[in-house]
């Protein structure tokens, strides 16, 4: 270990944290490394006093493993880009 295997850019703002990217390269998925950021950026937000967290992603990316995590959609805009979905996803801490 000690490799950098993808990462997280968000920001504190407003008493939310916004995740504005998680990356992790495919072959990293599945291990746990995911779930680790965000973790760590949620007890990074509470140091912050924020209240929750949300995000943006497709539908046809990661919104079932942000659910997993206990996230829940809260808005959604349709054909964006045409035929699949925008979802907002939040978490309140």
């Amino acid at each position: 270990m000690g490799d950098n295997v993808g990462g997280l850019w968000g920001q504190c703002a407003y008493d939310w944290l916004i995740i504005e990217m998680l990356a992790i390269p495919l072959e990293y998925r599945g291990k746990n490394y995911g779930k680790a950021l965000v973790e760590q950026a949620e007890n990074i937000a509470r140091s912050n006093d924020c209240i929750g967290v949300w995000l943006d992603t497709f539908e046809f990316q990661a919104s079932g493993f942000y659910e997993k995590l206990g996230f829940e959609v809260f808005a959604i805009i349709d054909d964006h880009p045409i035929g699949q979905k925008r979802l907002f996803l939040r978490k309140k801490l």
